[in-house]
């Protein structure tokens, strides 16, 4: 699996790794791209915040139902909080931009393949 949060291990994530081993710039790159990414800065990320962010910040076109997918994944609520981010940003490997993009990749190959799938079933 990729990187936004997620219950599963993702593939890329190195053994033992989390939050707690995030060094101090690390950690600010990020909480700098969860502030970006949170427009109202209400402390949370919406599935909407997601979807413009990713354009803004990643110039990155999700659809509304990838973010919805990815927000799903991460809470019941239907708002991030930066723990929750941190948690699976801490799994990806290179700078949160790209971790962050990674999971976006990965939600939309799983998207495509179930679609791929429906559409064998049907036909």
């Amino acid at each position: 699996m990729g990187c936004l949060i997620s219950k599963e291990t993702p593939t890329n994530a190195p053994a033992g790794r989390g939050p707690s081993a995030l060094d101090v710039a690390q950690l600010k790159s990020y909480r700098d791209l969860f502030n970006r990414l949170d427009k109202n800065k209400d402390g949370k990320l919406t599935a909407r915040e997601l979807q413009e962010g990713a354009l803004r910040e990643l110039e990155f076109e999700a659809t509304a139902k990838e973010c919805k997918v990815l927000v799903d994944e991460v809470t019941s609520t239907g708002e991030v909080e930066f723990s929750e981010f941190l948690t699976v940003m801490c799994t990806g490997v290179g700078p949160a931009e790209e971790v962050l993009l990674r999971r976006f990749n990965s939600v939309r190959n799983k998207l495509k393949y179930h679609s791929a799938d429906l559409v064998a079933v049907a036909g």
